[in-house]
């Protein structure tokens, strides 16, 4: 495998850095990756993370997963990503810094684009148009908090969503490909996807080495499940939801602190049924309360921190589709 100037030959790890273009102050715009060639045929397996320069954990955990691996007991490839937006990362954002993008939006890019835009441009037809699977990381940044694979109604849905039933996570969440992302385009491509989201909010403080630990077995299941390695698939928990139709809930207008009861996540709730609420930050006055807007499933993911920003997700909502026995 060749991205750039990066080979691994068979039986062999590399890192190292795949220019991608340059600003306008002619300065190199790479981003970094790991090559693990493995010692046999195989599929190639991409995981990327960290699209967001706010996204963090996968960072933490991503490199020493590298380091764990023989590529002489391993078949096929694995290119990791562990921190794509490497400027977003340095000026501590949401969105890369050179021309204010969200690398998650840019869907396979252009060619002829912004900096951003041209980087994913070359990203993409250099590294995911090789891949056969994909693992799209994701964690909450600053202000949520989320656990559950994600799986586009696009494409080949039914490979995607057993690989991202092996992951390990308790829910399974199938989500209509509304975002023009580079993992929605490979779904349509035909490639096995999921957008793994774990981390962020609070969990950066309370659940920090769990989370790390979640990444970890969601890549190595992965690679079990696509038979890159020997191995059975392990599991957090006996049982594994798979949600379909999800609604999002986001802020009506209200401004104030915003609280969502994590507790109900996971939970069968009925419409009507109060959510959180909207509190102002000076007089504790109630200025609205956050209501489910039918019957459904709470998923494990949304807004965690008081303060939000206007356009972040409260809470999601799903209807049960199948609830698989992993035990």
């Amino acid at each position: 495998m060749r991205i750039g100037n990066i080979e691994a030959k068979r039986g062999e790890k590399a890192f190292g850095y795949f220019k991608t273009g340059e600003t306008h102050g002619q300065f190199d715009v790479h981003i970094p990756l790991h090559i693990v060639q493995g010692a046999h045929e195989g599929p190639v397996l991409v995981v990327q993370s960290g699209l967001s320069g706010l996204e963090i954990e996968p960072a933490l955990v991503l490199p020493h997963l590298v380091k764990e691996l023989d590529p002489g007991q391993m078949a096929g490839t694995l290119v990791l990503v562990p921190l794509m937006n490497t400027s977003g990362f340095e000026f501590e954002q949401v969105d890369a810094a050179w021309d204010g993008k969200n690398l998650n939006k840019l869907g396979r890019g252009r060619p002829d684009g912004t900096v951003s835009e041209h980087m994913v441009h070359r990203y993409y037809e250099n590294v995911l148009a090789q891949a056969d699977a994909l693992l799209d990381l994701h964690s909450g940044a600053q202000w949520s908090y989320h656990r559950y694979a994600a799986v586009y109604r696009t494409g080949d849905v039914e490979r995607s969503r057993a690989l991202a039933t092996a992951l390990g996570l308790p829910q399974v969440v199938i989500i209509p490909p509304e975002e023009n992302s580079m993992a929605r385009s490979a779904a349509e491509d035909g490639k096995a996807v999921v957008s793994l989201n774990i981390g962020g909010g609070p969990g950066l403080r309370d659940f920090l080495q769990e989370d790390v630990q979640r990444i970890r077995r969601a890549v190595f299941n992965a690679m079990k499940h696509l038979g890159m390695l020997s191995g059975e698939p392990a599991y957090e928990s006996a049982q594994v939801t798979v949600i379909e139709s999800h609604t999002l809930i986001k802020p009506s207008g209200a401004r104030g602190f915003t609280f969502v009861d994590s507790g109900k996540r996971g939970e069968h709730v009925a419409a009507g049924e109060e959510l959180g609420y909207v509190r102002h930050p000076f007089s504790g006055e109630i200025l609205e309360k956050i209501t489910a807007p039918r019957e459904g499933i709470m998923v494990f993911g949304g807004a965690s921190w008081p303060v939000v920003p206007e356009d972040v997700t409260l809470a999601i909502l799903g209807d049960l589709v199948d609830e698989i026995t992993t035990a």
